[in-house]
């Protein structure tokens, strides 16, 4: 997936754009990652121009979580994407919580953040333990609140 961003004038089209999994919904494939956009070393004008641009120049798929730099990197995300921006990506983001409630917290947060009623995609973060997907599917588990979520 090659891409040059060297010239400013690229029409959004020439981004590539790639089936994502069996979920028929048609994405760039190169996202844009929220880790870095709530780093203190980037500013809040900086952060929302880099989102915007990104849109504008094609690039759908936006990624985050709910813990990048204590909440920053969501809600960045959350007023690039005012103004319509919203409605031209394709918005993911993951939750650390294990169980039920704190997943359900969690995703709350995120939306509330992220300044919309849903997301496209969202994602367990860390699977690094070795209960974890047993915690995450086990009675009261954080499954539970993302088929909450869905619903």
């Amino acid at each position: 997936c090659l891409w040059s961003v060297a010239n400013s004038n690229h029409p959004a089209t020439q981004v590539p754009r790639r089936t994502l999994g069996s979920t028929g919904e048609s994405v760039s494939c190169i996202g844009l990652g929220g880790s870095h956009i709530g780093s203190d070393k980037v500013s809040d004008v900086e952060a929302i121009r880099i989102i915007r641009e990104a849109i504008d120049r094609g690039i759908t798929f936006l990624d985050n979580s709910w813990d990048y730099h204590d909440g920053r990197s969501e809600s960045l995300m959350g007023r690039a994407l005012a103004e319509g921006y919203r409605k031209r990506a394709f918005l993911m983001t993951k939750f650390d919580g294990r169980d039920k409630s704190s997943a359900a917290r969690q995703i709350a947060e995120s939306l509330r953040r992220l300044r919309t009623d849903h997301v496209d995609l969202l994602q367990f973060h860390e699977v690094i333990r070795f209960d974890d997907v047993d915690r995450f599917f086990a009675p009261g588990g954080a499954v539970e609140a993302l088929r909450e979520a869905r619903d």
